[in-house]
């Protein structure tokens, strides 16, 4: 957790630096200590520290060694850290976070030179405003690890809470306290239902807090005896869809969505582009240890009633996002309907990795805070990571794009971008390799984010699981069918003559933000062979705990 320890501490030097800057507007620390500039500079670190935490993740689960629990060889590759009475860890620090975590940080970082060319030297409390972007990628790290309730809450709730705050930053736009206020309203309720789903599974599972615990509870109950386990109540099923409500309103799955295209279309850019990067980078990884632990089909009856709920969400995210973005003629709205499908397509490969303990035939083994998985089916979660990677990079990339030019032409509506390539053709060339790459389009990074994860589903679906075969056809279907708005935006800034005159030039920070996820989009095919390595290496776990055997 060194990445997340830093990032607390660097948000706070910023702070205390932005308290002596603000005494002295015009003094030498103002001057060469800005926080504008030292943010940025004080991330790469954290970048660097997040990467040392995946070369030695990717060590550990090369030299790990094995634990074999009923017959079934499983990877040791992570790191329980604060042991609770019962001997469960509230942090696992495995690969898998290791990822999440670095995935948050170089969000942020790209965020961070967006609001540099946003909000300009003149920004007013910036020293707030970078030092709370630095504590909720620090939540976001550590949430990429919990594995206990309580750090779930605390880590998921602070980035709640920053969140509404950074969404009505901007004071003097009343579209931004709008989006803050109706952020926090949704929040609020979907705080309040997950909190007490997670009482009701405190309570069914014996006094748990722990993943591991639950889902010990789950499969045997307090009693212990089988057939009496909490899986098989109704107090345990409303539990877990109680807090399927608060994860899927952080990562705007149907029918949690409604907040998204306010908030996203009201909030300043960069905040924009952190609420739908790095945020959602937190609710997924914690929905996937809930998922693969607590409501894993091996571990629970009624597992498969929560695996169907998350498949007909999956299905309505992609379908409802895409076709909904459609009409849109503001461009981050239409932004915020198309994450919405984004989602939907990630969901397919945590679907997709919920059948691995099943069909290895682990009905006795309840696998501890983390993502497992057995030779030969790693796809699943490995997918998901590529593509969120992926994702990163081509809608980071797309945001810095609309962040720069609309701060330039004063408008975020489509239409406005006429005429854009001839006034500014690195921006509109830009524009459409990040569309074409959200599409799906090879050989972008897009295309090969989602050929993981529609591969995963196929391969898992032939072997007993047709239901992902036909969700892999909807995402291959409703990636045609995003490519009717989005180059819609393209056809305009090539096609249809602009009004305005005058060329659009960008700041070194935007352009910069642009320039490097763009080479990266396009790049990705080149790096494309260590980062499946990385992300096969994210789906092992630590110790599981055979409930038959007593171990």
């Amino acid at each position: 957790i060194s990445p997340a320890i830093y990032l607390i501490a660097a948000a706070i030097a910023v702070l205390i630096i932005g308290v002596f800057a603000a005494a002295n507007p015009k003094g030498r620390l103002e001057h060469f200590l800005a926080a504008h500039y030292l943010a940025p500079a004080l991330m790469v670190p954290a970048l660097a520290l997040g990467c040392g935490v995946i070369y030695l993740s990717s060590i550990c689960a090369t030299i790990a060694q094995n634990a074999v629990v009923d017959g079934v060889v499983i990877q040791v590759s992570s790191v329980g850290l604060f042991i609770t009475k019962g001997g469960y860890a509230q942090l696992t620090v495995d690969p898998f976070a290791a990822i999440m975590s670095l995935v948050a940080i170089a969000g942020t970082l790209i965020v961070m030179l967006m609001s540099i060319d946003c909000f300009g030297e003149f920004q007013k409390h910036k020293a707030e405003y970078y030092a709370l972007l630095m504590f909720a990628t620090a939540a976001a790290s550590l949430a990429a690890a919990a594995s206990d309730l309580i750090a779930i809450l605390l880590t998921i709730e602070f980035i709640s809470l920053v969140s509404y705050v950074l969404a009505a930053y901007s004071k003097h736009d009343r579209r931004s306290g709008e989006a803050g206020l109706k952020y926090f309203l949704y929040g609020a309720a979907c705080s309040a239902i997950m909190l007490y789903g997670m009482s009701i599974l405190f309570g069914v599972s014996g006094g748990n807090t722990s993943l591991e615990g639950i889902a010990r509870g789950f499969y045997t109950g307090s009693s212990g005896v089988l057939p009496f386990g909490a899986a098989q109540t109704g107090a345990g099923w409303v539990g877990v869809m109680f807090v399927l409500v608060g994860l899927g309103f952080k990562l705007a799955l149907v029918p949690f969505q409604f907040w998204a295209p306010d908030v996203y279309e009201g909030s300043p850019t960069p905040v924009t582009a952190f609420l739908s990067v790095v945020s959602k980078t937190a609710g997924l990884a914690v929905l996937v240890r809930f998922m693969m632990v607590v409501a894993n089909p091996a571990t629970s009856p009624l597992s498969l009633s929560w695996y169907w709920i998350l498949a007909l969400m999956c299905a309505l995210s992609m379908f409802w996002g895409n076709l909904v973005a459609i009409p849109q003629r503001n461009i981050k709205r239409m932004m915020a309907y198309s994450s919405i499908a984004q989602v939907g397509y990630m969901m397919i490969g945590v679907l997709a990795a919920m059948h691995i303990f099943t069909r290895a035939n682990t009905q006795e083994a309840v696998v501890r805070a983390g993502v497992a998985g057995i030779d030969g089916l790693p796809w699943g979660m490995q997918g998901v990571l590529i593509f969120l990677v992926a994702y990163l990079l081509m809608n980071l990339g797309a945001f810095a794009v609309v962040s720069a030019v609309g701060r330039r032409i004063g408008s975020d509506y489509i239409d406005d971008y006429a005429g854009l390539a001839r006034r500014s053709p690195f921006y509109a060339a830009a524009l459409a390799v990040f569309f074409a790459s959200l599409a799906g389009i090879p050989p972008t990074a897009g295309f090969l984010g989602k050929l993981f994860v529609f591969g995963s589903a196929i391969k898992i679906g032939i072997m007993g699981h047709p239901e992902l075969i036909g969700l892999a056809i909807a995402g291959v279907v409703n990636s045609v069918i995003s490519v009717y708005y989005y180059f819609n935006v393209v056809r305009v800034m090539y096609f249809v003559p602009g009004k305005a005159e005058g060329r659009i030039q960008g700041s070194t920070a935007a352009n910069t933000a642009v320039a490097v996820t763009l080479a990266l989009t396009i790049a990705f095919l080149l790096f494309a062979k260590p980062i499946s390595g990385l992300a096969s290496r994210a789906v092992y776990t630590s110790y599981p705990v055979a409930i038959g055997s007593g171990r």
